[in-house]
């Protein structure tokens, strides 16, 4: 079950994630997320089945050898009774030809005794035969069972391996969050006052950061203080390759529409987008690594209809997620 939950957290947090892609990247990671839970839903459903069959398969393989025992048993009792009677007919045939000379006995009744030896020996030859195809059968269906048996207890070892080797990478980005945040905060601690803050969940790192630290109100040209701390976060990001990075602008629920903003929208994703910019032309952050996106007022920290509450709301925020593409390529396997 834990294993499942782990699991179940890595596709959240994909999930997540995806949802704050435009559209046509969104629709990308969506379908590659419904494929990846199909497979998943497809994998454990084998997997109990798999098991369902080991347990049938074992239990048949035990009435085979059992079969398989008592009809070795039973052969080698109808050998050797077999034997014995051959070994009569032998010495009856001995004992014929000695009594013909001796005249001790008729030839008839010699005859006589002889026939009904030899079609007991004939039905003894016949049974041995049959119970000698039987035990080839048995042994042959045992063979099989042990076969399939290997088989499957193959295949749920091979699952137990990527299960623990899954468990090892989430466990190995898990501490790479933590280690990031602890790294994070201590390079941007001298902006905590300023309206920077650094958290995680969901198995990502968040950096909060308010406007009045980043930009004017209905502006989207970044303040110097700002910047300098935006080249700070990048200076301790330039060397963790293992993140994505996702740049939301937040806006609060008070409309806004000027020549150069339609409305929230617009101005949250001009927002995310000169954060980017700062990023990766000044801050050298690989391009292909970051995703801008706009929120507008649609995701806010604080509902309230208040002064500060709107504030708190205008925000942009920096999130950090492990590469899932080792993850993706064990569940690919």
């Amino acid at each position: 079950m834990n294993k499942i939950v782990k699991l179940s957290f890595v596709f959240i947090s994909l999930i997540l994630l995806v949802s704050c892609v435009p559209q046509r990247k969104f629709a990308e990671l969506e379908s590659k997320y419904n494929t990846l839970k199909t497979d998943k839903h497809a994998c454990d459903s084998i997997s109990s089945l798999y098991e369902i069959n080991l347990k049938s398969l074992r239990k048949d393989l035990d009435l085979a050898k059992e079969d398989f025992t008592k009809l070795n048993i039973n052969y080698i009792e109808m050998e050797a009774m077999y034997e014995k009677i051959k070994k009569s007919y032998n010495e009856l045939t001995l004992t014929y030809e000695k009594r013909l000379e001796s005249e001790s006995l008729t030839k008839d009744e010699l005859k006589k005794s002889l026939r009904d030896l030899e079609s007991k020996l004939v039905k003894k030859e016949l049974e041995l035969n049959e119970k000698e195809a039987n035990l080839i059968k048995k042994e042959e269906e045992t063979k099989k069972l042990s076969a399939n048996v290997s088989e499957i207890e193959k295949s749920l070892k091979e699952r137990e391996e990527k299960v623990k080797e899954l468990e090892a990478l989430i466990k190995q980005k898990d501490e790479s969050v933590i280690k990031l945040k602890e790294t994070l905060t201590n390079a941007l601690l001298g902006y905590k006052e300023s309206g920077l803050n650094v958290t995680s969940k969901d198995g990502k790192v968040y950096v909060s950061v308010d406007e009045k630290l980043l930009f004017q109100s209905g502006k989207v040209d970044v303040d110097p203080n700002g910047k300098k701390a935006l080249l700070k976060l990048c200076e301790t990001l330039k060397n963790n390759d293992d993140f994505d990075i996702m740049i939301e602008g937040h806006t609060d629920n008070v409309p806004i529409k000027t020549a150069r903003f339609e409305d929230n929208w617009d101005l949250s994703v001009l927002r995310a987008t000169a954060i980017t910019r700062i990023m990766t032309k000044e801050g050298k952050i690989d391009s292909k690594k970051i995703i801008p996106a706009g929120r507008g007022e649609y995701f806010p920290v604080d509902a309230a209809d208040t002064k500060e509450a709107r504030a708190k709301n205008r925000r942009i925020e920096i999130i950090l997620s492990p590469s899932l593409k080792e993850i993706m390529s064990i569940l690919n396997k």
